[in-house]
Protein backbone atom coordinates (compact mmCIF):
# COMPACT_ATOMS: atom_id res chain seq x y z
CA UNK A 1 0.00 0.00 0.00
CA UNK A 2 1.27 3.47 -0.85
CA UNK A 3 2.17 5.93 1.87
CA UNK A 4 -0.49 8.56 2.58
CA UNK A 5 -0.33 12.13 1.34
CA UNK A 6 -1.20 14.91 3.77
CA UNK A 7 -2.92 18.02 2.42
CA UNK A 8 -2.91 21.20 4.46
CA UNK A 9 -5.82 23.30 3.23
CA UNK A 10 -8.77 21.49 1.68
CA UNK A 11 -10.20 24.33 -0.36
CA UNK A 12 -11.05 24.27 -4.05
CA UNK A 13 -7.52 23.47 -5.28
CA UNK A 14 -6.84 21.18 -2.36
CA UNK A 15 -9.91 19.15 -3.31
CA UNK A 16 -8.61 18.76 -6.87
CA UNK A 17 -5.26 17.44 -5.66
CA UNK A 18 -7.00 15.14 -3.17
CA UNK A 19 -9.07 13.60 -5.96
CA UNK A 20 -5.98 13.15 -8.11
CA UNK A 21 -4.01 11.46 -5.32
CA UNK A 22 -6.91 9.16 -4.42
CA UNK A 23 -7.33 8.15 -8.04
CA UNK A 24 -3.59 7.35 -8.10
CA UNK A 25 -4.16 5.04 -5.08
CA UNK A 26 -2.66 7.29 -2.41
CA UNK A 27 -4.55 7.59 0.88
CA UNK A 28 -5.16 11.26 1.75
CA UNK A 29 -5.14 12.89 5.17
CA UNK A 30 -6.54 16.44 5.36
CA UNK A 31 -5.25 19.08 7.76
CA UNK A 32 -7.84 21.67 8.76
CA UNK A 33 -7.70 24.44 11.34
CA UNK A 34 -8.90 21.92 13.93
CA UNK A 35 -6.13 19.37 13.25
CA UNK A 36 -3.36 18.86 15.79
CA UNK A 37 -0.43 18.64 13.35
CA UNK A 38 2.13 17.41 15.88
CA UNK A 39 -0.21 14.62 16.96
CA UNK A 40 -0.81 13.62 13.34
CA UNK A 41 2.94 13.68 12.64
CA UNK A 42 3.50 11.27 15.52
CA UNK A 43 1.04 8.78 14.03
CA UNK A 44 1.80 8.67 10.30
CA UNK A 45 4.82 8.87 8.00
CA UNK A 46 3.49 10.44 4.78
CA UNK A 47 4.84 10.38 1.25
CA UNK A 48 4.71 14.15 1.50
CA UNK A 49 2.64 17.05 2.82
CA UNK A 50 1.10 19.39 0.23
CA UNK A 51 0.73 22.95 1.48
CA UNK A 52 -2.45 24.13 -0.20
CA UNK A 53 -3.30 27.27 1.82
CA UNK A 54 -3.64 30.74 0.30
CA UNK A 55 -0.71 33.10 -0.19
CA UNK A 56 -1.58 35.20 2.85
CA UNK A 57 -1.50 32.12 5.12
CA UNK A 58 1.64 30.54 3.67
CA UNK A 59 4.24 31.71 6.18
CA UNK A 60 2.15 30.66 9.17
CA UNK A 61 1.54 27.28 7.51
CA UNK A 62 5.24 26.74 6.79
CA UNK A 63 6.10 27.66 10.37
CA UNK A 64 3.74 24.96 11.65
CA UNK A 65 5.38 22.04 9.82
CA UNK A 66 6.86 19.50 12.29
CA UNK A 67 10.61 18.92 12.07
CA UNK A 68 10.18 15.30 10.99
CA UNK A 69 8.24 16.49 7.92
CA UNK A 70 10.71 19.18 6.86
CA UNK A 71 12.04 16.98 4.04
CA UNK A 72 8.56 16.10 2.76
CA UNK A 73 7.08 19.47 1.82
CA UNK A 74 5.35 20.28 -1.48
CA UNK A 75 4.15 23.84 -2.27
CA UNK A 76 1.82 25.22 -4.95
CA UNK A 77 0.98 28.85 -4.03
CA UNK A 78 0.73 31.88 -6.29
CA UNK A 79 3.32 34.62 -5.60
CA UNK A 80 5.72 31.87 -4.49
CA UNK A 81 9.49 32.38 -4.67
CA UNK A 82 12.52 30.61 -3.14
CA UNK A 83 12.75 33.17 -0.34
CA UNK A 84 9.43 31.86 0.99
CA UNK A 85 10.73 28.39 1.80
CA UNK A 86 14.41 29.19 2.39
CA UNK A 87 13.49 31.02 5.60
CA UNK A 88 12.13 27.78 7.08
CA UNK A 89 15.08 25.45 6.38
CA UNK A 90 13.14 22.94 4.31
CA UNK A 91 15.15 20.18 2.68
CA UNK A 92 14.72 20.29 -1.12
CA UNK A 93 10.97 21.00 -1.23
CA UNK A 94 9.01 20.04 -4.32
CA UNK A 95 7.29 22.96 -6.04
CA UNK A 96 4.48 23.01 -8.58
CA UNK A 97 3.47 26.08 -10.55
CA UNK A 98 -0.26 25.49 -10.97
CA UNK A 99 -1.92 26.59 -14.21
CA UNK A 100 -5.41 25.31 -13.59
CA UNK A 101 -8.13 26.89 -11.51
CA UNK A 102 -11.07 25.54 -9.58
CA UNK A 103 -13.99 27.65 -8.45
CA UNK A 104 -16.90 26.59 -6.29
CA UNK A 105 -19.54 24.71 -8.22
CA UNK A 106 -17.45 24.31 -11.38
CA UNK A 107 -14.98 21.77 -12.70
CA UNK A 108 -11.25 22.47 -13.03
CA UNK A 109 -10.22 24.72 -15.93
CA UNK A 110 -6.75 24.34 -17.44
CA UNK A 111 -4.93 27.32 -18.95
CA UNK A 112 -1.62 25.67 -19.84
CA UNK A 113 0.37 22.73 -18.48
CA UNK A 114 1.44 23.05 -14.84
CA UNK A 115 5.15 22.71 -14.04
CA UNK A 116 6.71 20.73 -11.18
CA UNK A 117 10.22 20.36 -9.85
CA UNK A 118 11.62 18.28 -7.02
CA UNK A 119 11.72 14.75 -5.62
CA UNK A 120 7.92 14.39 -5.59
CA UNK A 121 7.28 16.01 -8.98
CA UNK A 122 6.57 12.72 -10.73
CA UNK A 123 3.86 11.80 -8.23
CA UNK A 124 2.24 15.19 -8.80
CA UNK A 125 2.30 14.97 -12.58
CA UNK A 126 1.12 11.36 -12.73
CA UNK A 127 -1.64 11.98 -10.21
CA UNK A 128 -2.95 15.04 -12.04
CA UNK A 129 -2.90 13.06 -15.29
CA UNK A 130 -5.45 10.65 -13.79
CA UNK A 131 -7.98 13.50 -13.76
CA UNK A 132 -6.92 14.90 -17.16
CA UNK A 133 -4.93 17.88 -15.86
CA UNK A 134 -1.65 18.25 -17.80
CA UNK A 135 1.56 18.79 -15.86
CA UNK A 136 5.19 18.09 -16.60
CA UNK A 137 8.48 17.96 -14.72
CA UNK A 138 11.19 20.60 -14.95
CA UNK A 139 14.86 19.74 -15.22
CA UNK A 140 16.52 22.18 -12.84
CA UNK A 141 16.11 25.04 -10.37
CA UNK A 142 16.74 27.66 -13.04
CA UNK A 143 13.71 26.46 -14.98
CA UNK A 144 11.69 26.43 -11.78
CA UNK A 145 12.55 30.04 -10.99
CA UNK A 146 11.52 31.10 -14.50
CA UNK A 147 8.19 29.30 -14.11
CA UNK A 148 7.52 30.83 -10.70
CA UNK A 149 8.26 34.34 -11.97
CA UNK A 150 6.10 33.68 -15.05
CA UNK A 151 3.13 32.70 -12.86
CA UNK A 152 3.70 35.71 -10.60
CA UNK A 153 3.84 37.95 -13.64
CA UNK A 154 0.55 36.53 -14.93
CA UNK A 155 -1.28 36.78 -11.62
CA UNK A 156 0.03 40.15 -10.46
CA UNK A 157 -0.04 41.90 -13.82
CA UNK A 158 -3.55 40.84 -14.82
CA UNK A 159 -4.98 41.48 -11.35
CA UNK A 160 -3.36 44.86 -10.89
CA UNK A 161 -3.90 46.10 -14.45
CA UNK A 162 -7.50 44.93 -14.16
CA UNK A 163 -8.03 47.33 -11.27
CA UNK A 164 -7.39 50.22 -13.67
CA UNK A 165 -9.94 49.20 -16.32
CA UNK A 166 -13.64 48.39 -16.29
CA UNK A 167 -14.99 45.92 -13.77
CA UNK A 168 -15.29 42.39 -15.12
CA UNK A 169 -12.78 42.90 -17.95
CA UNK A 170 -11.22 39.72 -19.33
CA UNK A 171 -7.59 38.93 -20.06
CA UNK A 172 -8.53 38.98 -23.76
CA UNK A 173 -9.73 42.57 -23.35
CA UNK A 174 -6.57 43.41 -21.44
CA UNK A 175 -4.33 41.91 -24.12
CA UNK A 176 -6.12 43.40 -27.14
CA UNK A 177 -7.26 46.77 -25.82
CA UNK A 178 -4.98 47.66 -22.92
CA UNK A 179 -1.59 46.18 -23.84
CA UNK A 180 0.29 49.40 -23.06
CA UNK A 181 -1.13 49.41 -19.53
CA UNK A 182 -0.39 45.70 -19.10
CA UNK A 183 3.17 46.16 -20.33
CA UNK A 184 3.79 49.01 -17.89
CA UNK A 185 2.45 46.93 -14.99
CA UNK A 186 4.66 44.01 -16.08
CA UNK A 187 7.70 46.30 -15.96
CA UNK A 188 6.97 47.19 -12.34
CA UNK A 189 6.23 43.58 -11.38
CA UNK A 190 9.54 42.42 -12.88
CA UNK A 191 11.39 45.13 -10.94
CA UNK A 192 9.86 43.61 -7.82
CA UNK A 193 10.64 40.03 -8.86
CA UNK A 194 14.28 41.00 -9.45
CA UNK A 195 14.54 42.46 -5.96
CA UNK A 196 12.94 39.38 -4.39
CA UNK A 197 15.12 36.85 -6.25
CA UNK A 198 18.37 38.70 -6.91
CA UNK A 199 18.02 37.76 -10.60
CA UNK A 200 17.39 39.96 -13.63
CA UNK A 201 14.72 38.99 -16.13
CA UNK A 202 14.03 39.78 -19.78
CA UNK A 203 10.35 40.65 -20.24
CA UNK A 204 10.34 39.39 -23.83
CA UNK A 205 11.13 35.86 -22.60
CA UNK A 206 7.83 35.86 -20.72
CA UNK A 207 5.51 37.56 -23.19
CA UNK A 208 4.88 34.59 -25.51
CA UNK A 209 4.15 32.29 -22.57
CA UNK A 210 1.75 34.87 -21.16
CA UNK A 211 -0.07 35.05 -24.48
CA UNK A 212 -0.38 31.24 -24.43
CA UNK A 213 -1.88 31.44 -20.94
CA UNK A 214 -4.33 34.14 -22.07
CA UNK A 215 -5.38 31.92 -24.98
CA UNK A 216 -6.03 29.07 -22.54
CA UNK A 217 -8.89 31.06 -21.01
CA UNK A 218 -9.48 34.34 -22.87
CA UNK A 219 -12.62 35.06 -20.84
CA UNK A 220 -10.77 34.81 -17.54
CA UNK A 221 -11.65 37.85 -15.43
CA UNK A 222 -8.65 40.06 -14.67
CA UNK A 223 -9.63 40.95 -11.14
CA UNK A 224 -10.96 38.85 -8.32
CA UNK A 225 -11.32 39.32 -4.60
CA UNK A 226 -7.53 39.08 -4.15
CA UNK A 227 -6.56 41.81 -6.66
CA UNK A 228 -6.56 44.71 -4.22
CA UNK A 229 -4.61 42.80 -1.58
CA UNK A 230 -2.05 41.77 -4.23
CA UNK A 231 -1.53 45.40 -5.17
CA UNK A 232 -1.11 46.31 -1.50
CA UNK A 233 1.45 43.53 -0.94
CA UNK A 234 3.38 44.57 -4.04
CA UNK A 235 3.53 48.19 -2.90
CA UNK A 236 4.60 47.20 0.61
CA UNK A 237 7.44 45.12 -0.80
CA UNK A 238 8.42 47.92 -3.18
CA UNK A 239 8.63 50.29 -0.22
CA UNK A 240 10.66 47.78 1.78
CA UNK A 241 13.22 47.44 -1.04
CA UNK A 242 13.06 51.13 -2.02
CA UNK A 243 11.90 50.34 -5.56
CA UNK A 244 10.32 52.63 -8.12
CA UNK A 245 7.01 51.20 -9.34
CA UNK A 246 5.28 54.23 -10.88
CA UNK A 247 2.46 52.37 -12.65
CA UNK A 248 1.50 50.46 -9.51
CA UNK A 249 1.47 53.74 -7.61
CA UNK A 250 -0.82 55.33 -10.21
CA UNK A 251 -3.24 52.42 -10.04
CA UNK A 252 -3.24 52.64 -6.25
CA UNK A 253 -4.10 56.34 -6.52
CA UNK A 254 -7.06 55.47 -8.74
CA UNK A 255 -8.43 53.26 -5.97
CA UNK A 256 -8.42 56.07 -3.42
Amino acid sequence: MKKPIVIMGIGELGSVFARAFLKNNYPVYPITRQTNIDELASKIEPEFILICVGEADLQNALGSIPERWKGKVVMMQNELLPRDWQAHNFINPTIISVWFEKKKGTDSKVLISSKAFGAKAQILTKSLATIDIPANELENEEQLLFELVLKNLYILSTNIAGLAIKSGASVDDLQNNHWQLLSAVMDDVLVLQTALTGKKFDKQQFEQRLIEAFAGDPNHTCTGRSATSRLERALQLAKKFDLKVPTLQKIKALQS
